[in-house]
């Protein structure tokens, strides 16, 4: 629900005094749902005075979800203490304002200072724990995919930006690409047959190489997960081997290394060309698939 829909059943206090004066009629410790405008949010920075450093990240992904209508009023507060200071919520105060737009929030007056020291002390729910949630089957691969589709999508072909979609915009992905959540099952399935692989970097693969050729999709994933039916010089033959080899004498992977090597054999394939030595250069970007 926007900040628009909820915007005239909750107040929306313009100056600092306006919102003192709301917090302060209980005389002591009030919560309060307000519409948070970006003019209020940049004056509560003001007293924003002992707080941790601000992740630039997570302001980022909070503007996302402002601006694309995805905010959720899900009982998280703007915390104060008696005198008006900000205790939490310095990331999301940062977002409004640089969303420049208004946003529903609950926030929490008359809070003694002391408890600052207790607040933001439990682990974050996931993406992986909001499928769960939601009793989404295979929840951790599909979240996993979901993070990798959208960095794919973002550009990202390296995949060493330090930016993840939001619950909200992961949710958003698989409602719009439902196939998805059959790249996970058979990524699931293939690193069953064939442990080398991560399942997040075979479901990526599959959504990319499904959306091209279905029929050969299907068959590659088969081939990849028991190697039967490849004559010598197959690509299919020569990632089996690489990723076999590389493994047992790095014990790891870089995860972007995995994709590229999955995208450069599907070319490999769909262009009927031999590969004896799969070769993918350091650092080098996860190439397109044909």
């Amino acid at each position: 629900m926007s900040a628009a829909t909820l915007a005239p059943a909750y107040p929306a206090p313009k100056t600092l005094r306006e919102l003192d004066g709301l917090l302060s009629n209980s005389g002591g410790p009030s919560a309060h749902i307000i519409v948070l405008h970006p003019q209020l949010a940049s004056r509560l920075l003001r007293r924003n005075t002992k707080n941790r450093n601000v992740r630039a990240a997570a302001v980022e992904d909070y503007v996302r979800d402002i601006q694309a209508n995805t905010w959720p009023l899900n009982g998280e507060a703007i915390k104060l203490d008696v005198q008006g200071n900000v205790l939490d919520g310095q990331h999301r105060l940062y977002a409004v304002v640089k969303a420049d737009e208004p946003v529903t929030t609950f926030i929490v007056g008359g809070l003694p200072p002391e408890t600052q020291a207790t607040m933001d002390s439990g682990l974050r729910r996931t993406t992986a724990d909001a499928l769960s949630l939601a009793e989404e089957s295979n929840a951790t691969t599909v979240a996993a995919i979901l993070r990798r589709v959208w960095t794919w999508q973002q550009g990202d072909r390296k995949f060493t930006r330090r930016i993840s979609p939001t619950t909200a915009e992961s949710k958003a992905l698989l409602v719009k690409h439902p196939e998805i959540r059959r790249s996970a099952e058979i990524a699931m399935r293939t690193r069953a047959a064939f442990p080398h692989i991560p399942q997040s970097a075979l479901g990526t693969a599959h959504f990319l190489f499904n959306a091209i050729d279905p029929d050969q999709c299907t068959w590659f994933f088969q081939r990849l997960g028991d190697g039967v039916e490849l004559s010598s010089g197959h690509p299919i033959l020569a990632l089996r081997a690489r990723v076999t080899s590389e493994r047992a004498k790095e014990g790891q992977i870089a995860w972007a290394r995995h994709l590229a090597y999955l995208v450069s054999t599907w070319n490999a394939v769909r262009e009927d060309r031999p590969l004896t030595r799969l070769v993918v250069r350091p650092e080098a970007p996860v190439p397109n698939p044909k």
